[in-house]
C-alpha cells in the first residue's frame, strides 16, 4: 500500500484504522470581508460525531521569500503586527493576488517591501498550510538571490516597513535570536540548504 503521508522511507506504523474525510451537511457564511471569511459549518466526522458549530476560516494564500544578498546577508523587514501586538522581524512576505503565480507575486512583494530586485529566478521551498485545522490559506516560500543595493519602497497606506539585513548563517543558526516570530518563516528558513 502507497504512503498516503508522501513520507520517503519505511512506511510509517499506524495504529487503529485509517482516519476518513468529513462530510458537510451545511454552511452558512457569517462574515465576509477583504481580509477574511468566517464560516458556521455543520459536519459528520469520520466516526459520525457531529460537530455543530465548526467555524471554518477563508484567506488569501500567501508568499515568504529568503532574499540573500551577495554579501550573505538575509533581508527581513521590521514591522508592527497587531496579533502579537509587537514590533517584529519577518521574511518579506504578502498577499497572492488574483491569477498571479507564486513567484511572481514572491519578487514583487520583495521589491515593494524592501526595494530590493530579484536577480535570480525564485526557487520554490513549498507550500504549507498555516492552519490547517481551520484555514484555507497556503503560505508559498522561496529563496531568491538579490542585488547588492535597494531601490525605494513601494509601501502600501497601511505599510510601515523597515529593511534590515542580519547575516544568513545567524538568520539560519537562530531565527528567533534575530527577531523572527513567525512559525512558517522559521519552517521556510530552515529549508534552505
Amino acid at each position: 500500500m502507497p504512503d498516503p503521508t508522501g513520507c520517503r522511507g519505511p512506511q510509517p506504523r499506524q495504529h487503529g484504522r485509517m482516519p476518513a474525510p468529513w462530510q458537510l451537511l451545511a454552511s452558512e457564511p457569517v462574515l465576509q470581508s477583504p481580509w477574511l471569511s468566517v464560516h458556521r459549518e455543520r459536519l459528520r466526522t469520520g466516526r459520525g460525531h457531529v460537530i455543530d458549530p465548526f467555524w471554518r476560516t477563508e484567506a488569501k494564500s500567501w508568499v515568504c521569500v529568503v532574499a540573500l544578498t551577495p554579501d550573505g546577508q538575509a533581508v527581513l523587514v521590521e514591522q508592527y503586527r497587531r496579533g502579537c501586538d509587537r514590533i517584529v522581524r519577518e521574511l518579506p512576505a504578502g498577499d497572492l493576488d488574483p491569477a498571479e503565480t507564486a513567484a511572481a507575486c514572491a519578487v514583487r512583494e520583495l521589491a515593494e517591501e524592501t526595494g530590493y530586485q530579484a536577480v535570480s529566478e525564485p526557487i520554490a521551498l513549498g507550500v504549507l498550510w498555516p492552519e490547517p485545522a481551520r484555514c484555507s490559506a497556503q503560505a508559498h516560500g522561496f529563496v531568491v538571490r538579490v542585488g547588492a543595493r535597494p531601490a525605494g519602497q513601494e509601501l502600501d497606506a497601511a505599510e510601515d516597513i523597515a529593511t534590515v539585513l542580519v547575516p544568513w548563517e545567524r538568520l539560519r543558526g537562530d531565527p528567533a535570536a534575530c527577531g523572527v516570530v513567525h512559525a512558517v518563516h522559521h519552517a521556510f528558513i530552515s529549508k534552505v540548504r
